[in-house]
């Protein structure tokens, strides 16, 4: 895979570039609020808005649960991605040229060959997207067409969602990729042909086939799913995996569905492509369907990127049950409390359940859902009669409760489980600790998380406004004012994150600037990823706080009384500490001066604030 090193420059150079309220807008439904844009935050459940974007400043932030930041920050949070991956994409929307950034451990050859395989590759796959559909064409009135019709399936919505067909031959692919210049080596490696062991001879790996194409999330076609048309096994045939063919990265039509899925919060996850293609023709546009295989990490994280809720939605056998409770930990894991859709009696699949609705009942039977893992508790708990069993089976539930990340999604998991249990919650608390320590003690485990707390956090547990905040808060929007207390400030401020907003607004001072991107720009300068991510999104809280400062008088007056604040602030812990010299004094002479300096202290606590600089 190639990767990139980007200089400071190139970054900032990307964050004037990109459109923040453009990409936003693709995952969130924003209305103009202001000179702001407003809209449901993505990064927690909210009914009224307070997410809000600043397209001049190039930042985002939300009051509700105090994420912020700017393209980078909001990109890399809501798609799951690396810092550099992130970058990457922002730069590619831009249509920055990313060819003179290129790093590799490898050789330039290495790399220059990885690029040309890959290549090759998607080519090849390419080719035969192109074939599979003109063969669909030409059979429509085959067997093929006679399956599409009994689906329920035109030929026009086959046409929207790339089918194809695999003719029943060995080599129609074969002789199709020699005549398009593939390379036969090329056709081995992405799954497009198989070769016999014995003989070396090469065949079409796909055959008598309906034929569903497998996009990455960009929609770039990298392998396939073909379903058996007739007898024969296996009755799903995948690609095998290569360097663009990953079953566990890909989610059958994420591509299709992600904007759904991003709009509405919500995402359904089926077994097959036939249930997932059934409910996207019925205008069920948040769908997406594992390849056949069972649910991995990836695909949780894959689901993840785009929304908070997960409802899986298999088939009603005891296969299907099965397979939703395997992927019950993994969602757990990931911070995830999946439901899942119960189908009605006598129905065994999603795509059966679209056959035999209208829109409304569709609709109806979608919302029949239920808490997996209350679900699981119920069914797997029941009818467990002996000490023994029941004993083993609290503690594979806690254990799966103790993969959650988050606390109250924990304590909630472990609440239904004594109640599912018949156990006081004591009881299932105290085995919880009982595993805590031995996966601690194994060195598996650790201390649980504690809210993050400090100069960088920006949750909702810091949003009161601090008053060395409050005056960056004015001076963001007042440069100038800054002036006045270039001296004042810096002596009375010990957080060091709002030393350095300060000192940074006071070299864009003067130059004409927007406090704003230029700001960003040179709190990126020097900081490694965490560090910039930290500043960011309290650069952007601190930009959208209600100051309701609109003129500089106020601005002034705000300013005092913070800065006076600040001053009381400093001289009332001044005051503690002689406080506490003074109770281990043994000394006469140092005891008079510590209590002549206390008596100074007081008087000027109590004397009438000074206005903006001190004199």
């Amino acid at each position: 895979m190639t990767s990139y090193s980007f200089p400071p420059e190139f970054v900032s150079d990307l964050r004037t570039r990109v459109d923040i309220v453009e990409l936003v807008g693709d995952y969130v439904s924003l209305s103009k609020a202001g000179v702001n844009y407003k809209g449901l935050c993505p990064f927690h459940g909210e009914k009224t808005p307070s997410f809000m974007v600043h397209p001049g400043k190039g930042i985002f932030h939300c009051f509700g649960c105090g994420t912020g930041g700017d393209a980078i920050t909001f990109l890399k949070k809501i798609e799951n991605l690396s810092y550099p991956e992130t970058l990457e994409r922002l730069a590619r929307r831009a249509g920055i040229d990313l060819a003179p950034y290129e790093r590799s451990r490898k050789s330039e050859k290495e790399q220059a060959r990885a690029r040309s395989e890959r290549e090759n590759l998607t080519r090849a796959v390419a080719a035969a997207q192109a074939f599979f559909v003109e063969q669909l064409e030409k059979n429509l009135s085959g067997p093929v067409g006679a399956y599409l019709r009994k689906r329920g399936i035109s030929p026009d919505q086959a046409r929207r969602f790339g089918l194809g067909f695999a003719p029943d031959g060995w080599s129609g692919l074969k002789d199709e990729l020699r005549r398009a210049g593939i390379r036969e080596e090329f056709a081995l490696q992405a799954g497009l042909l198989a070769q016999k062991a014995e003989t070396g001879r090469t065949y079409d790996r796909f055959r008598n086939r309906l034929m569903f194409p497998i996009r990455d999330v960009s929609g770039i076609v990298v392998g396939f799913g073909g379903r058996i048309l007739g007898e024969g096994e296996p009755k799903y045939l995948n690609s095998p995996e290569s360097p663009i063919f990953n079953k566990r990265r890909l989610l059958y039509d994420l591509h299709h569905a992600r904007p759904a899925i991003a709009k509405s919060g919500r995402a359904l996850l089926v077994e097959g492509y036939m249930d997932a293609l059934a409910l996207y023709l019925r205008g069920v546009d948040n769908v997406v369907a594992t390849l056949g295989t069972a649910l991995s990490e990836e695909n949780v994280q894959a689901v993840k990127r785009y929304c908070g809720r997960v409802a899986v939605f298999f088939d009603s056998d005891r296969a299907g049950r099965a397979a939703a409770f395997r992927a019950l930990p993994l969602f757990m894991a990931a911070g995830v409390m999946p439901d899942i859709v119960l189908l009605p009696e006598g129905v065994k699949d999603p795509d059966e359940l679209a056959a035999g609705l209208d829109d409304a009942g569709l609709a109806r039977a979608l919302e029949r859902q239920r808490p997996l893992f209350d679900l699981f508790l119920s069914e797997r708990g029941a009818g467990l009669t002996n000490y023994n069993e029941r004993l083993v089976f609290l503690r594979e539930v806690i254990a799966m409760a103790a993969r959650l990340p988050d606390a109250g999604l924990r304590g909630l998991a472990l609440r239904a489980a004594s109640e599912s249990l018949h156990l006081s919650e004591e009881i299932v608390l105290d085995e919880y600790r009982r595993l805590k320590h031995r996966a601690a003690r194994a060195g598996r485990g650790g201390p649980e998380p504690r809210p993050a707390t400090g100069p960088g956090t920006s949750g909702p547990a810091s949003r009161s406004m601090a008053p060395e905040e409050m005056i960056l808060a004015v001076l963001i929007n007042f440069p100038g004012l800054g002036r006045d207390i270039a001296e004042t400030y810096p002596e009375q401020v010990a957080d060091a994150d709002c030393r350095r907003f300060f000192a940074e607004i006071m070299a864009i001072e003067g130059s004409g600037a927007d406090p704003g991107p230029e700001l960003l720009s040179r709190l990126a300068a020097g900081a490694d990823e965490q560090e910039y991510e930290r500043l960011a999104a309290r650069y952007a809280r601190l930009v959208h706080l209600p100051i309701g400062v609109e003129d500089e008088d106020t601005a002034r007056r705000v300013i005092d009384d913070c800065l006076f604040s600040l001053k009381k602030s400093s001289r009332r812990a001044l005051s503690h500490d002689l406080d506490r010299e003074l109770s281990q004094c043994r000394d006469d002479d140092k005891m008079f001066e510590l209590l002549r300096r206390k008596m100074e202290l007081k008087k000027e606590m109590l004397l009438p604030r000074v206005v903006g600089r001190e004199t």
